[in-house]
């Protein structure tokens, strides 16, 4: 049985790449594309796509906003999201009818994503109820945030996704971000098994990062590496037990 498909993806490349594979499926109907989160949910409003294949990371959004303002229509759309990240962030998304697909995209996996959705299509509970179970996800998803404090002793609520890194500091763990830095009252392995699934990794018994940051890796003398993250000038040691895992995350040849 087939179904409509609107893809929202920022990298023309990927988008391109994307729409080729899905068009090679006859059941799948591609009504549309964007490249940014507006965009996206103007397009929803306006073709009323069964399907949504939804980058994690737009320009001006995060897919998971998208996700949570589309899940609210009357006619909401099925989403797969796609995410350049396996180990540390599929599986929050592996949540009963919420399906992924992994950058760079493969057909095989693809082709199973979408008998999935056909199976769906064939059954109208089946159906609504995979509508209410990525409403669900997704409200709670983009509700994550972190209680810390300012040094005037406000405590504020920072979204995950707004975190670049955690350095621990004495009896407390130090939280950077581009508007400043805060203190979380508690260890960094606290916030290592908070944020393990959303995409962040300890690199350091000192640092927990977030890999969605990471602008640069920087090899140093003895097999060292050093990584830089978006807007810091301050570069984080990797620990050398940790490099291969660091490197088989972000894609990274093994040497």
């Amino acid at each position: 049985m087939s179904f409509t498909v609107l893809v929202i993806e920022d990298e023309p490349y990927a988008r391109d790449e994307l729409i080729y594979i899905l068009s090679r499926f006859s059941f799948c109907e591609i009504i549309g594309e964007a490249e940014s989160g507006q965009e996206a949910i103007a397009l929803c409003k306006k073709l009323k796509p069964e399907v949504l294949f939804l980058d994690i990371e737009l320009p001006d959004m995060s897919g998971m906003e998208v996700a949570r303002v589309v899940s609210d229509f009357s006619l909401a759309p099925l989403i797969v999201f796609a995410t350049a990240y396996d180990e540390y962030a599929v599986e929050a998304f592996e949540v009963g009818a919420i399906d992924y697909i992994l950058k760079p995209f493969e057909e095989s996996r693809i082709e199973k994503t979408l008998q999935r959705i056909e199976r769906l299509k064939l059954n109208k509970e089946d159906w609504i109820m995979a509508l209410k179970k990525i409403s669900e996800f997704v409200s709670s998803a983009t509700l994550k945030k972190l209680p810390v404090q300012q040094s005037d002793g406000i405590i504020d609520l920072i979204a995950y996704r707004d975190i670049l890194f955690c350095e621990s500091a004495g009896k407390g763990v130090r939280v950077i971000t581009h508007k400043g830095e805060y203190l979380f009252n508690g260890t960094l392995s606290d916030l290592e098994v908070r944020l393990k699934l959303d995409g962040f990794l300890r690199v350091h018994k000192s640092y927990l990062i977030n890999l969605k940051k990471i602008q640069a890796v920087i090899p140093w003398f003895k097999g060292t590496y050093w990584i830089v993250l978006e807007g810091e000038k301050r570069q984080i040691p990797v620990s050398k037990s940790l490099i291969k895992e660091l490197k088989e995350i972000l894609g990274i040849r093994c040497s």
